[in-house]
């Protein structure tokens, strides 16, 4: 069974745990002689510090076992910014306290970076418009909907803040030679309402691909970039309506441009894919088209 990083944060936590029982071994006897309750005050610097060294390792457990649960029930690689944020705790502990254990954290947090960067495994569906990609994210998510219910709730995702993004994007643009044609309006979407048909548009996209229950390929061309939006379902597990969505983002530059606004709504991008692919996952099961 490999070794994820969650069980290598998990351990740390754990020697971190054991070195408190140690360290602290007299303050907290004295907070059990006295009961416990109310046995940390401002007056026992001791015992408070042995209290925070031990509540920062419960800390470290939980944590390092949400990262481990993310690593073997979904089979996902952590992202790069758990990496990034256990480095810059590591910096956080150690300029000041040089003599920290914090230190065992920075092979761990390369670990998460270098793994998050590894190619993105894709359906196999996908991989002909996968070709020369510029960027790839995949987002995995569980719902009971229907292809095209699930596609519905995902289209139809388009809150205030979202609207205010496309209007804060038409400034942008312009100051890279492009322009952002009309506004798109918030739309309430059925199931029936998805068109399946290549060359069919579907809001400001265009259906390249589409196989009832299977998958769902749409593009959007500029001159600075083509995006392609998927959306590919794995088959049901044994014995569960459930099934997983994975929310499939390519990007192809084809400009300087592309590349330079890609990566400034980068952080943007994420978010509102993210959002689609939550909002979509709570749609309900509806009849599956034959």
């Amino acid at each position: 069974m490999r070794v994820t990083n969650g069980a290598l944060v998990m351990l740390i936590g754990a020697v971190h745990q054991v070195a408190g029982l140690v360290l602290f071994k007299d303050p907290l006897l004295e907070m059990v002689r006295e009961g416990v309750f109310m046995s940390v005050r401002m007056d026992t610097p001791a015992r408070g510090e042995a209290f925070w060294f031990l509540m920062t390792g419960w800390g470290m457990l939980i944590m390092g076992a949400l990262a481990r649960w993310v690593e073997r029930e979904l089979n996902r690689p952590l992202p790069a910014s758990f990496g990034w944020g256990l480095l810059g705790w590591v910096l956080f502990n150690g300029v000041p306290m040089p003599d920290t254990g914090a230190w065992l954290f920075v092979p761990v947090g390369l670990r998460v970076i270098f793994q998050a960067r590894k190619p993105t495994r894709l359906p196999e569906a996908l991989r002909p418009f996968a070709k020369g990609a510029d960027h790839v994210d995949v987002k995995t998510v569980e719902s009971e909907a229907s292809l095209r219910a699930f596609l519905a709730g995902l289209m139809s995702y388009q809150p205030a803040w979202v609207t205010a993004l496309y209007r804060v994007r038409a400034v942008f643009v312009r100051l890279l030679g492009m322009r952002q044609e009309g506004m798109p309006r918030p739309q309430r979407l059925r199931p029936e309402d998805i068109p399946m048909t290549p060359g069919s548009a579907a809001s400001f996209f265009t259906v390249r691909h589409a196989e009832e229950e299977h998958a769902w390929v749409v593009a959007a061309e500029d001159k600075h970039l083509e995006a392609t939006l998927a959306v590919v379902v794995e088959p049901e597990p044994a014995g569960g309506p459930r099934r997983r969505f994975h929310v499939v983002t390519l990007v192809h530059y084809r400009n300087w441009a592309g590349p330079v606004y890609f990566n400034v709504i980068r952080p943007f991008h994420h978010a509102v894919v993210g959002g689609m692919a939550r909002n979509a996952a709570r749609v309900g099961p509806t009849p599956r088209t034959a």
